[in-house]
C-alpha cells in the first residue's frame, strides 16, 4: 500500500492494481509532463504534472463510485480508468498534439487506448535497457481480473466514435456492465466527471486563480445512478452550477489567457517550422517536456531562438485581435480554414511577415475557439439530469438559465490573435487588417 500526500486531496491510499500501475514507465513518464504546459510563464506556481493529476482523478473516481454504490469491481475499474486516462499524453500535452498528429503521429486518446491494450510502447529506442522487470499494463490489469478493453472504453466515453458499439464488439457479445450501462463511462468522461473535478481544483490551487474552487464533496454526495447515466439530486444543484461556471471561468482566465496562448503558439511554431530537422513524430510523442526542449535547441536557428525567447520570457506580442461579433461570416469561414489547414495558415503568416519586412516565422495567427473544440468538447455539455425533490427527472437547463448561458458563453473574448515580435506590432496589425480582415 502507498500513502499519497496530495496538495489537493490530502492523504489517500493506493493499493492493489493501482499500486502496481505506479511502477510502470507509462505512469512515471507523466511526472515529467507539466499539466498546464508553459502556463508557469504566466502563473509562476503552475509546475504541477500529469502524474499528480492522474492520481487525483483516480481518488475522486473512488469517491464518486462510493456515492452511487458501485460494487468493488466497478469501483476498481473506474479508479484504474481515472489513473490511466492521461497516459497517452506526449510532451506539453495539447500544445503539440495537433502538430505531431498531423505529421504522422497519433492523438493522445488513441495512444492511451493503445497503451492500455498493449499495442503501443512509450519507451524510446534503447530505453528498455534501463527499465527492469517491467510488466505491461494489460498484464497488470488482467492479473487483477480487470479487462483492459473495458478500461479503454470508459476513457473513450459513450459518445466518442461509437464506443458503445466497439465495447460490444470487444467483449464478443458478453453481457458485461460496460456494454449495458454508460454510468461508469460518465464518471470517467462526461459532463461532471472525475477528471474535470480534479483539474479545476488542482489548476486553481497551483495557478493561484480562485475561479476553480468547487464544492466537489457536496456534488459527489448528490450523485445518483439513473437509467444508465449519472444524475444529480436537486440539493446538489448549486454545487453543479458552481462547477460548470468554474470550468468556463478557468478556461477564460487560465487555459485561454492571451499570454498563455502566446507561449503555446511560440512552442508549437518552433516544432512546426523545424520538423525536417527533428526526429519523426512518433519519436517526439514518446518524449517528455525537457527532451522536446533539447531537440528544439539543436534543430536550427529559428527553433533555438524561440526556445531562448521562452527561456528568458522574451515573448511575442499580440499585434491585433478581433472579437467574434466584429467578424463577417466570410472572415469567420476564412479563419476556420486557416485554423484547420496548417499549410495555408503558414502561407498567410509568411505573406504578412514578408510584407512587414520580418523574418518568416515571427508572425503567427491563432484561432483559440477552434483549438478549444479540438481539446475540450465537454465545454458545451450541459445536458445533465436533475432529480427533483418530487422524484421527477428534469434536465439541468429546465432548472436554471445558467445552463444556456454557459453553453453560449465564449471562452476567449477574442476569436483570433495575430502575434509578432516586439516593435513590429503596428505594421503587422496594418497588414493583417488588409490581408485577413478586409
Amino acid at each position: 500500500m502507498k500513502v499519497i500526500n496530495d496538495a489537493i486531496h490530502g492523504q489517500f491510499r493506493i493499493d492493489g492494481v493501482r499500486e502496481e500501475l505506479l511502477k510502470t514507465p507509462e505512469m512515471n513518464k507523466l511526472s515529467h509532463i507539466k499539466q498546464l504546459g508553459l502556463a508557469h510563464l504566466v502563473f509562476p506556481g503552475a509546475h504541477h504534472t500529469r502524474f499528480e493529476h492522474s492520481l487525483g482523478v483516480s481518488h475522486i473516481g473512488g469517491l464518486m463510485s462510493d456515492s452511487i454504490s458501485l460494487d468493488p469491481h466497478e469501483k476498481s475499474t473506474v479508479q484504474v480508468a481515472g489513473m490511466l486516462h492521461d497516459v497517452g499524453h506526449g510532451p506539453y500535452s495539447h500544445t503539440l498534439e495537433h502538430i505531431l498528429h498531423e505529421r504522422g503521429g497519433l492523438d493522445h486518446m488513441s495512444i492511451t487506448e493503445g497503451i492500455i491494450l498493449g499495442e503501443y510502447d512509450v519507451l524510446r529506442e534503447g530505453e528498455e535497457k534501463s527499465v527492469r522487470n517491467r510488466r505491461s499494463i494489460p498484464e497488470i490489469l488482467e492479473s487483477f481480473d480487470i479487462v483492459p478493453k473495458e478500461v479503454a472504453g470508459l476513457i473513450r466515453g459513450p459518445g466518442a466514435g461509437g464506443t458503445e458499439r466497439n465495447l460490444l464488439q470487444w467483449t464478443e457479445g458478453k453481457q458485461d456492465f460496460v456494454s449495458q450501462d454508460n454510468t461508469l463511462s460518465h464518471l470517467v468522461h462526461g459532463p461532471i466527471d472525475c477528471d474535470q473535478m480534479d483539474y479545476l481544483l488542482r489548476d486553481s490551487h497551483f495557478t493561484g486563480v480562485k475561479h476553480g474552487i468547487i464544492d466537489h464533496h457536496r456534488l459527489i454526495e448528490c450523485l445518483e445512478r439513473h437509467s444508465g447515466d449519472i444524475a444529480v439530486e436537486e440539493g446538489g444543484l448549486p454545487a453543479l452550477e458552481g462547477m460548470l461556471m468554474a470550468r468556463g471561468l478557468m478556461y477564460s482566465a487560465v487555459y485561454f489567457h492571451r499570454v498563455t496562448r502566446v507561449t503555446e503558439i511560440m512552442l508549437s511554431r518552433a516544432v512546426e517550422r523545424s520538423m525536417d530537422k527533428l526526429p519523426d513524430s512518433v519519436d517526439l510523442q514518446r518524449r517528455v517536456d525537457a527532451e522536446i526542449w533539447d531537440a528544439l535547441y539543436n534543430a536550427g536557428d529559428y527553433a533555438k531562438d524561440m526556445i531562448r525567447r521562452l527561456k528568458y520570457r522574451q515573448l511575442l506580442k499580440v499585434a491585433t485581435s478581433r472579437r467574434r461579433q466584429d467578424l463577417t461570416d466570410e472572415i469567420i469561414e476564412r479563419l476556420v480554414d486557416l485554423a484547420s489547414n496548417s499549410e495555408k495558415r503558414i502561407e498567410f503568416e509568411n505573406e504578412i511577415a514578408n510584407r512587414a519586412g520580418i523574418e518568416e516565422g515571427y508572425v503567427a495567427i491563432d484561432v483559440p475557439s477552434v483549438k478549444l473544440l479540438l481539446s475540450e468538447p465537454r465545454m458545451s455539455q450541459v445536458d445533465i439530469r436533475i432529480i427533483g425533490d418530487d422524484k421527477k427527472t428534469r434536465w439541468f437547463r429546465d432548472h436554471t438559465p445558467i445552463a444556456e448561458a454557459l453553453r453560449k458563453r465564449q471562452v476567449s473574448q477574442s476569436a483570433v490573435y495575430v502575434m509578432t515580435i516586439p516593435g513590429s506590432e503596428k505594421i503587422v496589425s496594418r497588414i493583417a487588417d488588409e490581408y485577413i480582415f478586409s
